[in-house]
């Protein structure tokens, strides 16, 4: 959803084609429309949000001098509770439980954790301690940034877990976490509702283009480019989640269109 997959050929050794990919997916066309000088596109395909908490720490922790300088925005699409990162025959995997994978023993892995190791409890918790972590990460050393759910609405991973009125949801920062506890507010809920293109499992051109839209008018509107201060965040008043339909279950397909 971030990295811009079925955009083209994902396997498409072509640099031009790569490039092209790397132009239309959404996090190009957000630094166009802020009028960044340079985009960073760290996603993966199938990335989890082990890897995205891990990723995003190591590259600031490598770029200091841009943190220090405050010249960032750092804008985070969480991935589908359910996935998990493993470290592997001497890399890291991302494993999604109903995902085959050609490595024998990461599919090994995925077989047990599937049927032995994930639920909805745990998926939903790990979600929100990852959230909290970055969220207090990115205040501490004040770095501006944008969340949002990529595939799935923090609303069912969150719900499912039981943790939809937990004090850890009145923690999240919903000025910047996008469409924070909707329930059709994920990428994928609203370009579906949209009705704009999909390749496949993953958003077309335009899909890109609309949401970055999205982004780039809500990161104005709360002027979010600033720097944050390094203050708790204070609990909002009302309720986190606005229960309009039951908490779906999580898809087996992925929770793509």
């Amino acid at each position: 959803m971030t990295y811009g997959a079925e955009l083209v050929d994902d396997l498409d050794p072509d640099p031009d084609r790569q490039r092209y990919r790397e132009e239309h997916s959404w996090p190009a066309r957000l630094g166009d429309f802020l009028d960044a000088g340079q985009v960073v596109n760290d996603a993966v395909i199938s990335g989890s949000n082990d890897r995205i908490l891990r990723t995003t720490i190591d590259w600031l922790t490598g770029h200091r001098e841009i943190v220090e300088k405050g010249h960032l925005l750092v804008v985070i699409g969480w991935s589908g509770a359910m996935r998990r990162e493993f470290y592997v025959d001497g890399d890291f995997r991302q494993v999604i439980p109903y995902q085959q994978h050609q490595h024998t023993d990461v599919q090994r892995l995925t077989d047990v954790y599937r049927e032995l190791a994930w639920h909805d409890h745990e998926s939903g918790t790990r979600l929100l301690t990852q959230i909290l972590s970055l969220q207090s990460f990115l205040r501490l050393h004040r770095v501006p940034y944008l969340f949002f759910d990529s595939i799935e609405s923090s609303f069912d991973s969150l719900g499912r877990a039981g943790l939809a009125e937990s004090g850890g949801v009145d923690m999240v920062d919903r000025s910047c976490f996008y469409r924070f506890g909707d329930a059709d507010g994920s990428m994928a809920d609203v370009l579906r509702a949209s009705g704009t293109e999909w390749k496949g499992r993953h958003p077309a051109e335009d899909g890109h283009e609309t949401w970055a839209h999205k982004l780039a008018a809500h990161v104005v509107a709360g002027r979010l480019l600033r720097r944050p201060t390094a203050a708790p965040v204070t609990a909002p008043s009302g309720p986190a989640f606005a229960r309009r339909r039951p908490f779906r279950p999580a898809n087996r397909d992925f929770l793509y269109p």
